[in-house]
C-alpha cells in the first residue's frame, strides 16, 4: 500500500554486464558475465520493486560498475508475480544473466494465485533492504497503546477493522502477526483492502477504519501534523517522526516484527562459479556511498545478507507467511 511498498507490481531490468564471450542460454561456468543480464520483476511501473531496480541502476551507472555498458529497465506484469517467476525458473533456467527483484509480496501474491512455483526454486543471491511497517490511529481515537488495540480485539474482534493495501500484501500480514503474537484468531481479522495510500489515510482519518496499516513514510506527514498517533511500528531498529522515537511490537509487548523485505535471485541451477561472481558484484553496489545514500533518503534499512543466509531467510519467511494467509483465511 506504501508508495514503497511492494504491492503485487513488476518489473525487468536488464543489466548489461562486462565480460567473456556470449553463449545461447548461459555461460561458460565462472565467466559470468559474458552478455546482457536481465533482472525481472513481476509488475507494473510505480511500485517499491521498480523504485528499487530504478535505483540500484542509477548507482550502477554512476559508479561505473560495468564500464562502457548501459543499464536497462522493463516491466514485466501478471497473476500477482506468477508470470515472471514461471519464465525465470523454466525459459531461464540455468542462466545467470537472468535476475529478479523480488519480495515479501511475492510470497503472499503466489500463495493466493496457487502458483505451482515459489521463490524457493529460485537461486538467492542476496536480501537488499527492508521497511517497517507501522499501525496507526486518528489522533483522537479512545485507542491510546498497542494494548488497548489488542484488548479492543480480544474483547470483540468485529470491532476492529484494519485499513491497509492489498489483499495478503505486507499490510494484511502485518495484521495477522500482531493478532496471532498477541494469542488472538488471525482468521477473525476485519481487513479493508484500499487501493492507494490516499484513499487508507481518508479512512482512518473518518474513522471509517479503526486502524491503518502501511510503511510509515505513507502516514509519515500526518503522523507529523498530529493528525494520527502511532501505535507501534513492526521492526526492532528504533524509527523517529519530529524528533519522537516511535514505539516497536517489541517495546509494546509482543516479541515479533514484519519487514517488507527485497531481495535479488537469480533462475535455478546456474553454475556456482557465476553464483559467487553474481554475489560479489551485488555485494559491491550494495556496498557504495551511492546507494546508502539512497537507503536512507528512501526510509529502507539496509537487509543485506548473501547466498546460503539469503537463501534460508527466504525459505523461513515463505513458511511462516504461507502459513500465516491460511490462518487469516485467505487461502
Amino acid at each position: 500500500m506504501s508508495r514503497k511498498a511492494l504491492v503485487a507490481t513488476g518489473l525487468t531490468v536488464s543489466l548489461l554486464l562486462s565480460g567473456c564471450s556470449a553463449l545461447e542460454g548461459g555461460s561458460v561456468a565462472g565467466d559470468f558475465p559474458s552478455r546482457n543480464v536481465e533482472i525481472m520483476v513481476p509488475a507494473a511501473p510505480g511500485g517499491g520493486w521498480d523504485l528499487t531496480a530504478r535505483q540500484f541502476q542509477h548507482v550502477i551507472q554512476e559508479d561505473n560498475f560495468l564500464p562502457d555498458r548501459s543499464v536497462s529497465v522493463v516491466n514485466v506484469t501478471g497473476a500477482g508475480g506468477a508470470v515472471g517467476i514461471s519464465r525465470l525458473v523454466t525459459k531461464n533456467r540455468k542462466d545467470p544473466h537472468t535476475l529478479m527483484i523480488t519480495g515479501l509480496v511475492m510470497v503472499g501474491a503466489l500463495t493466493l494465485n496457487q502458483s505451482q512455483i515459489t521463490i524457493s526454486e529460485t537461486t538467492p543471491i542476496a536480501t537488499l533492504t527492508a521497511e517497517q511497517e507501522v499501525f496507526v490511529v486518528k489522533a483522537d481515537s479512545p485507542i491510546r497503546s498497542l494494548k488497548d488495540l489488542v484488548a479492543k480485539y480480544q474483547a470483540d474482534p468485529a470491532s476492529v477493522s484494519w485499513g491497509g493495501g492489498t489483499i495478503g500484501g505486507t499490510d494484511h500480514i502485518a495484521a495477522g502477526v500482531l493478532v496471532k503474537t498477541a494469542g488472538g484468531d488471525p482468521s477473525k481479522v476485519k481487513y479493508i483492502s484500499y487501493s492507494g495510500g490516499g484513499e487508507a489515510t481518508a479512512a482512518i482519518l473518518s474513522g471509517d477504519v479503526t486502524v491503518g496499516v502501511s510503511g510509515l513514510s505513507e502516514f509519515e506527514e500526518q503522523i507529523a501534523a498530529g493528525k494520527m498517533r502511532v501505535l507501534a511500528t513492526t521492526g526492532t531498529e528504533p524509527m523517529t517522526v519530529g524528533g519522537k522515537q516511535l514505539p516497536t511490537l517489541k517495546s509494546e509487548g509482543y516479541d515479533t516484527e514484519v519487514l517488507n523485505w527485497r531481495a535479488i535471485v537469480a533462475p535455478p541451477d546456474i553454475p556456482e562459479a557465476d553464483r559467487q561472481r553474481l554475489i560479489e558484484f551485488v555485494t559491491k553496489v550494495n556496498s557504495s556511498p551511492e546507494w546508502a545514500e539512497i537507503r536512507k533518503k528512501q526510509g529502507w534499512t539496509d537487509f543485506f545478507r548473501t547466498g546460503d543466509e539469503a537463501k534460508q531467510f527466504i525459505a523461513d519467511e515463505t513458511t511462516r507467511v504461507e502459513a500465516l494467509l491460511r490462518e487469516l483465511g485467505i487461502v
